[in-house]
């Protein structure tokens, strides 16, 4: 049986596929900590947890997340899954290439007493990615 942290992770993660953002951005207290270490980024409220979520979908208005495997480690959730999609828009300084991805990622994100996420982390292989689109050789 999933933990309560688990199961608000599984249902912002869904909300995230689906494109239910205003569900997902739930996920977060209003002042959060997220660092997502592979862009190099540090979102510190809601909203920007918001719009960091957007960036995907602005760069890949099909991606969705699958295979994912969730962790209980107490007042922490481990999440281990997938990206995947085509790259249908800008992503930085690259332009759209049109190729598909699978971007593998892990998230560490600690709850708070009132079980909401008060810290998170974020870490996958930009550089792997980039190479999958085409903006970058091997």
């Amino acid at each position: 049986m999933d933990s309560k942290n688990v199961k608000t992770l599984r249902n912002a993660h869904q909300a995230f596929s689906a494109k239910k953002l205003d569900q997902a951005q739930q996920l977060v207290a209003p002042q959060v900590r997220v660092t997502d270490h592979g862009r190099g980024q540090v979102v510190n409220s809601r909203a920007e947890f918001r719009g960091w979520m957007e960036s995907f979908f602005a760069m890949s208005s099909d991606m969705h997340l699958v295979d994912a495997r969730y962790i209980d480690a107490g007042d922490y959730v481990i999440a281990q899954f997938r990206g995947v999609g085509a790259q249908d828009g800008p992503m930085m300084a690259f332009p759209a290439s049109g190729k598909p991805f699978s971007l593998d990622v892990c998230e560490v994100w600690h709850f708070n007493a009132d079980g909401v996420a008060d810290e998170g982390h974020n870490y996958s292989d930009g550089l792997g990615l980039l190479m999958q689109l085409g903006h970058l050789s091997a």
